[in-house]
This record gives C-alpha cells, sequence and structure tokens, in this order.
C-alpha cells in the first residue's frame, strides 16, 4: 500500500534584517535551518521517512556533534519551548530533527523507515506535537 506524505513547512527563517536565524554560537548551522528547523512533530516524521538515507546521514553527521553544546545551551534557557526566542525555537527544531533521525542511523538502517512497522499515514500525532 502506498501512502502519501504531506511537508510541512520548515520553522521560517526571517528577512535578513530581522536579526539572527540562530543563536550566535551556532550560527555555522545556519545553512541547515531552511531544510531541517521543522516545526512539529508529525512533519519531522514525515520528513525522515521521505527523505533518502543517504541525505539523512549527511545531517546527522554535520549536526551530531553539535547536539551535546545545543544541550547545555538550552539548560540556560526557560524550560518551555514556547518561551523562547525565534533563533532559538529554530535552534531547537533542529536539536528534534537530529533526534529524529537518529533511529534509522544508529540502528543501521538501509532506508529512512522499515517496512514491517505501523505506516505512517495511519499515525496520529495529538497537540502539542501536530
Amino acid at each position: 500500500m502506498t501512502s502519501v506524505v504531506k511537508f510541512h513547512a520548515a520553522v521560517q527563517p526571517q528577512p535578513a534584517d530581522a536579526g539572527p536565524l540562530l543563536p550566535p554560537a551556532f550560527a555555522d548551522l545556519e545553512p541547515w535551518v531552511a531544510q531541517w528547523s521543522i516545526a512539529t512533530e508529525k512533519a519531522r516524521a514525515e520528513t525522515r521517512v521521505a527523505t533518502p538515507i543517504a541525505v539523512l546521514r549527511e545531517f546527522h553527521a554535520a549536526l551530531l556533534p553539535r547536539l551535546e553544546p545545543m544541550i547545555q545551551y538550552f539548560n540556560t534557557l526557560p524550560n518551555d519551548p514556547d518561551a523562547l526566542s525565534p533563533p532559538d525555537k529554530r535552534l531547537y527544531a533542529l536539536a528534534q530533527m537530529v533526534m529524529e533521525v537518529s533511529a534509522p542511523i544508529d540502528l543501521n538502517w538501509d532506508t529512512p523507515d522499515i517496512e514491517d512497522v505501523f505506516p505512517m499515514h495511519r499515525m496520529k500525532f495529538h497537540p502539542p506535537s501536530v
């Protein structure tokens, strides 16, 4: 059975004059924001299963070394994603996407999803994850 994957918009970067895309310590990750800073769990999951595994590996390899510094940075902020500034929200979404793609990478899958699991198109995501 073939399922349809709907792509959702990533966290939209602000115009250049609106300030930085990411906090200054993570400015080198800005090239990843447009494609990978995805605000919802559903959109991240759909993106993961629709993206070739080689592309997921490239993203994972580039950002995994920065995940621990991201976590340390987030530990200095309020424990409320809704209270984050736009650059912090984009960084938070990048960190979440690194974790989303970690399963197929860490488990050494040949594809971004496996066939004998509950199909993505039947998954229901509930707030605040939608």
